[in-house]
């Protein structure tokens, strides 16, 4: 049997730094996503487990929960489900027929001499099927709120057991027990940089054949960090941005985040305001300046009714610690300057 393993799409989450126009094509690519998931890619599989965490919160918009029932019932084939931490509180009604809550009231699901089950039934499956968990839950931490204790699990007779909850594909192998997180389906923000996609699995008589992440195509959130150090003007730091990312292999569809650093030129007149304008191509690009004022101390002393001098020299002959002196000056400088404070 070929499966389709995600989990954790959380539809209807908002990155609320966006503006909303965005919010809305960011919405709207991820129900076409959906479409060509199930569609598309899902064409080949048999059946689809869901672990967890479909809808970001029980005030998800009609218009969303619509739009991937939809999607289930062009799959056609089974659609299995488990509740996550987000969405467990959410009642899901006028369901179709291929989509099955695994839950208290309905523990097990049988198709094809395969059982796919949740937790509550994982005491009480047959040796002689081809048997599937489904969970959602953190099995490296147990600090945290939603812990399984996946030892619970294992050596139990499962073929494979599909995780949810863990936004990041990680895959597991201990004696003769597979298991898996596809990680989240989809990115809401740039603590979820990376691939995102499904895992294929493939079973035949109780054996794991295949157990492979595949990416699902989509617009990523990128983190670029950039030393300004060697750049002598806005048009500079534009390109070398530019090229970064490109290194990145990705493009202006990407939702970036630009991570200044390195030491500038007093010379050089940064303007986040110009960089951003040089840089509108891109479908969302925002900046974080760690990048600090080169300041050469020497040379600002030999300055002449200079206030630059004056301020240097005050501070020097006050009784204050080596590396906090260095750091007034340089926040002195850069307020002398007109820059915003390296705090």
């Amino acid at each position: 049997m070929k499966i389709l393993h995600i989990a954790d799409l959380h539809l209807g989450a908002k990155n609320s730094k966006l503006p909303k126009e965005k919010q809305d094509v960011l919405r709207d690519e991820m129900l076409e996503n959906c479409y060509k998931l199930f569609n598309e890619q899902g064409a080949k599989f048999d059946v689809c487990l869901i672990c967890g965490d479909l809808f970001h919160s029980k005030s998800v918009s009609m218009k969303i929960i619509e739009n991937f029932f939809a999607c289930v019932r062009a799959f056609g084939k089974p659609v299995i489900y488990v509740n996550g931490n987000h969405d467990e509180k959410l009642i899901l009604s006028t369901l179709p027929e291929n989509f099955v809550v695994l839950d208290e009231g309905k523990t097990s699901f049988e198709t094809q001499d395969f059982v796919f089950c949740n937790a509550e039934h994982s005491q009480d499956i047959d040796l002689n099927k081809n048997n599937v968990l489904l969970l959602h839950g953190n099995i490296e931490s147990a600090k945290d709120n939603d812990y399984v204790d996946i030892t619970h699990f294992l050596n139990k007779g499962f073929a494979y057991i599909a995780l949810g909850h863990v936004h990041k594909v990680k895959k597991y192998k201990k004696g003769d027990n597979i298991f898996a997180y596809s990680g989240s389906l989809f990115s809401n923000g740039f603590d979820e940089c990376g691939d995102k996609g499904y895992i294929d699995v493939e079973i035949n008589n109780n054996k794991v054949e295949k157990c492979e992440f595949k990416l699902l195509p989509q617009r990523n959130y990128i983190i670029c960090e950039y030393d300004i150090s060697k750049d002598n003007s806005n048009r500079e730091i534009a390109e070398g941005i530019k090229k970064e990312i490109k290194n990145q292999g990705k493009s202006e569809r990407d939702i970036v985040r630009v991570i200044l650093k390195g030491y500038y030129e007093e010379s050089l007149n940064k303007s986040i305001p110009l960089l951003s304008e040089a840089l509108q191509d891109f479908f969302y690009i925002e900046f974080v300046d760690n990048s600090k004022l080169k300041i050469d101390v020497t040379k600002l002393k030999s300055e002449t009714l200079s206030l630059k001098n004056e301020f240097i020299s005050l501070v020097e002959n006050a009784q204050i610690d080596g590396s906090l002196r260095q750091k007034i000056i340089n926040i002195g400088i850069e307020a002398l300057k007109g820059d915003d404070f390296s705090l």
